[in-house]
């Protein structure tokens, strides 16, 4: 009897290991290898999840930044007339002149500068006038709405003293700036032309 139990307890033990020697076989390994497959789609889509986190956490600040810039571009937009209007830069750059006393003595036309969004008209012009009142000139045309671009100065002493008492000539070269596509400015270049209403 005792025989017949410790058989029976050895196979029992026999059959228990090659049950689980079965399942680790065909079940666990194969398992095994979708579960790692699983866990690096875990880490991968948790990675993503935080990226998601960080983009999201900032949204707030792109939010408050892509206001800014619109309201930037809104006075830009205000700041640049629809068309030429050469006319009318040249009276602005006249009042200024007169008002600081600055004698305009030759504006001359040197190109169109043409992009998508914009175009500038550059000109040289020769003033006469004072130091201060050039400095007065220069600060009410950097004042002005309208996008009005110093690009270059040249300072010498006149000879002579005008009737105004000016003591310097001053020839700088300046670009005004307007709105519209490059095509349409190409076509145009050249010409005053204004807005009809």
């Amino acid at each position: 009897m005792e025989k017949n139990n410790l058989i029976k307890t050895i196979v029992t033990v026999v059959v228990l290991i090659a049950i689980l020697f079965l399942y680790w076989k065909f079940d666990y390994s194969k398992n095994s290898k979708t579960i790692a497959q699983l866990k690096a789609e875990n880490d991968k889509l948790n990675t993503q999840v935080n990226e998601a986190r960080k983009v999201a956490a900032s949204y707030a600040e792109y939010s408050k930044r892509l206001k800014i810039l619109e309201n930037q571009l809104k006075i830009a937009n205000k700041m640049l007339p629809d068309s030429q209007l050469l006319e009318d830069a040249l009276d602005t750059l006249t009042v200024y002149a007169n008002k600081n006393n600055v004698k305009v003595m030759n504006i001359k036309p040197l190109s169109v500068s043409v992009t998508n969004d914009y175009a500038n008209l550059n000109h040289e012009i020769t003033l006469n006038a004072t130091y201060s009142s050039l400095g007065q000139f220069l600060t009410d045309m950097g004042n002005q709405k309208r996008i009005t671009k110093v690009n270059s100065i040249a300072i010498k002493p006149l000879k002579t003293s005008d009737e105004n008492l000016n003591t310097i000539q001053v020839v700088l070269t300046m670009s005004t700036y307007y709105k519209g596509p490059g095509a349409q400015t190409k076509t145009e270049e050249g010409k005053n032309v204004k807005k009809k209403k």
